[in-house]
């Protein structure tokens, strides 16, 4: 189960199921089909406890498009990975 995230800035923080849930709808919103509450809960609780100890916001990221991947919505996924991708690049370019 994950207890801790090792963020893009190197800090240790401790880890927060509510923010995968929140990413994941955030994505689902911007689809035709749009929200999907159980779903939301079960990628939550199959990446929160089959993660390791501490993973990096990356791997938990990659954890959560697999689920979604695995899931009837392909569409979320795909809206997800173009939404982390942005975020990625956002936090990139803060740091330069």
């Amino acid at each position: 189960m994950i207890q801790t995230v090792v963020k893009r800035d190197g800090r240790i923080v401790g880890f927060n199921a509510r923010k995968i849930g929140d990413a994941v709808r955030k994505a689902m919103v911007h689809t035709e089909a749009g929200e999907n509450e159980e779903l939301i809960h079960l990628i939550c609780e199959h990446v929160a406890n089959r993660g390791k100890v501490q993973m990096t916001v990356e791997e938990i990221q990659d954890a959560v498009e697999v689920e979604l991947m695995k899931s009837r919505r392909k569409d979320v996924a795909q809206k997800y990975i173009a939404f982390s991708y942005t975020h990625l690049r956002a936090h990139e370019t803060v740091l330069d």
